[in-house]
């Protein structure tokens, strides 16, 4: 790492921080979720919207009674409606709409003639006019891109926005930061709290028809997250209420602040004690994220998880679920709630597990019974995939899922978690997605590519499938190629692939966000340490001061070898050359959150800064490391 291969450090700096900015105004042209419709457009082409009610549920028929509770659009209904959700192609009714669908749970009803969607906050589903009988329809997996967040939130806002007013929504994140939202549908996590990233925007009915002119549009884009930062002091007000359930819903959205609610820590912590086991619940579980550690916390959700009443341990596993790396003392007890004698209680722990993702990997011989389970499979191979490599070598029941007698929904399963884990059992995935890439929709093929890439090396006998498929999309086969192969950086040697890097789009040393980065950065974030021989190409050519040509989204890929990494650049920042040092600082920062354990001795090399352009370098990488 040399001065003279690093001339203008400002000129870079700047161009980092502008490209870190601009990340958010990308539209990722071809992506198949860039057509997914707004909530405007959805309103607009609804002849009637209710807010509705499960009234009847029956295991047998698959049929939901559905009673209106509010008419939003429309003439007031007469009777109730009838919608049959079991898919098609095995009577299987969606693990998402069986969350949800208890007596007494909501949606949002949107109705014309011949077809009708229903939101349920974190899920939709679609149904079609069938002789007079409602049927489940194609999935919808685009829809949480137009609304994912609560009932009550969304019935509002449409009445505001059918008013003439603005109405603050959430929506899944597209075409920001580094986890694009085609892989967080293509995976399957669209059910997962604080897994998907959702966005809050001011929506209203001039608001354009397509979620690409709008999801990144900052005159409709508020912020990040299911709740706003300065949403704070109303929430440390609300831990005091004397109603037990606005006590709870406020350490829940506290919660969602993560570090940045850090000043409620006390609050909570007094809650600990409150006399509602909700709310005992609800803070112990916001105190884990927040501070990513408490003794008095996890004895509070361990009592939950052993609960002898089945509705405490399904709370307690849901709130489990949403703790992040605070878990890691609480998944013996999770695991234990797997084998639960109540089926919602264990579809809560799966999806804890879920959720929690490689934290979770204590729980893996606890699922695998799961897979043998038809009311559970498809979430459990789901859980399994989230918790990845960690799960190797895929079991054995996952491959069976495999098999001809099983429907498609049960097959992608498979198929998804398998390209997750990984390594050498998930190669029965790469045939299948071989013999079935010819007769998938688009949809289906930008899925595949995804799955395929996941798979890395395991997947060489696909690559002339993928690279023969029918979709547009100038990029996905190209980042594809590279990643199967993950044997060179993606912005030399043309890419690896077809159409040389991304078809001439942003390759070489190009530094903006554009459609090409952004697929190789979430490409960075999903393949996470499977990448690392590639991330250690790269921090030699650093330590060599030839990577002059690299982009600056380029030094994400770093993230994939953080242990590495941190070593070579914190050793750096003490180098007697400023040049060599501010460079480091830079690197750092690209790197996000990976690079949280240098914050420390970024903090003491503001302290020996020689003058205030490098001290304020510094400042600015903590701070980008910070943020993420």
């Amino acid at each position: 790492m040399t001065h003279s291969n690093h001339p203008n450090f400002t000129c870079r700096l700047t161009r980092l921080a502008l490209a870190t900015l601009c990340l958010g105004l990308v539209t990722q042209s071809w992506a198949y979720i860039d057509l997914a419709p707004t909530i405007t457009k959805i309103i607009g082409d609804s002849q009637k919207i209710s807010l509705v009610e499960v009234t009847g549920s029956n295991e047998s028929t698959h049929a939901l009674t559905l009673k209106e509770v509010r008419s939003l659009k429309g003439a007031p209904a007469e009777a109730p409606v009838v919608h049959n959700v079991a898919s098609s192609d095995g009577n299987i009714v969606p693990p998402a709409i069986v969350q949800w669908a208890d007596i007494g749970a909501r949606g949002v009803l949107f109705s014309s003639r011949t077809t009708s969607l229903l939101c349920f906050g974190d899920g939709w589903y679609q149904v079609k006019n069938s002789g007079g009988e409602w049927k489940l329809g194609v999935d919808r997996s685009d829809l949480p891109l137009a609304y994912y967040g609560s009932v009550s939130r969304l019935a509002d806002g449409i009445a505001t926005m059918l008013a003439g007013g603005d109405a603050i929504l959430t929506m899944v994140q597209h075409g920001a930061d580094d986890n694009a939202a085609s892989f967080d549908l293509a995976l399957n996590r669209m059910n997962l709290p604080n897994v998907i990233r959702v966005q809050r925007i001011r929506a209203n009915m001039s608001m354009p028809g397509t979620v690409m002119a709008v999801s990144v549009n900052p005159a409709y884009v508020i912020g990040q997250g299911l709740v706003g930062e300065d949403e704070l002091p109303a929430l440390l007000q609300r831990l005091s209420s004397p109603d037990a359930v606005v006590r709870a819903e406020a350490a829940d959205d506290l919660l969602q602040l993560g570090h940045k609610a850090r000043s409620a820590e006390g609050a909570l912590i007094k809650l600990l004690a409150d006399p509602a086991e909700r709310v005992r619940i609800s803070a112990a579980a916001a105190i884990l994220r927040i501070t990513g550690s408490n003794a008095d916390a996890v004895t509070v959700l361990s009592k939950g998880l052993a609960s002898s009443d089945a509705a405490v341990r399904r709370v307690t596993a849901e709130a489990v679920g949403r703790t992040g790396q605070g878990a890691g003392p609480l998944v013996s007890g999770l695991a234990a709630v797997l084998k639960d004698q109540n089926v919602q209680t264990r579809r809560a722990a799966v999806r804890a597990v879920a959720t929690l993702g490689p934290v979770a990997a204590g729980a893996v011989s606890a699922l695998v019974p799961l897979l043998n389970d038809s009311a559970l499979m498809i979430e459990a191979a789901d859980a399994l995939g989230r918790i990845g490599p960690a799960a190797r070598p895929v079991p054995a029941r996952l491959v069976a899922m495999l098999a001809d007698d099983h429907p498609m929904a049960v097959h992608l399963a498979a198929v998804r978690a398998m390209a997750q884990i990984g390594g050498p059992e998930a190669h029965p995935a790469v045939d299948f997605i071989i013999k079935a890439l010819p007769t998938q929709d688009e949809i289906g093929e930008y899925n595949m590519e995804i799955f395929l890439s996941l798979l890395g090396p395991v997947a060489t006998d696909a690559i002339p499938a993928s690279q023969s498929t029918k979709l547009t999309h100038p990029v996905l086969p190209t980042a594809t190629l590279w990643a199967i192969k993950a044997d060179s950086l993606p912005w030399q040697n043309g890419g690896g692939g077809r159409g040389g890097f991304g078809g001439g789009m942003g390759g070489g040393g190009g530094n903006g966000l554009d459609l090409v980065s952004s697929m190789y950065v979430a490409y960075f974030h999903e393949l996470g340490e499977r990448l690392r021989p590639v991330a250690l190409i790269l921090l030699k050519q650093i330590q060599d001061g030839t990577d002059k040509n690299t982009p600056d989204w380029g030094y994400k890929l770093l993230a994939c070898a953080p242990a590495d990494a941190i070593a070579q650049l914190t050793a750096a920042l003490n180098s007697d050359n400023q040049a060599t040092r501010e460079h480091a600082t830079v690197v750092l920062a690209a790197m996000g959150s990976a690079a949280a354990p240098a914050q420390a001795k970024l903090q003491a090399a503001i302290d020996k800064a020689s003058n205030d352009h490098e001290k304020r370098l510094l400042q600015w990488a903590v701070g980008e490391i910070v943020a993420e």
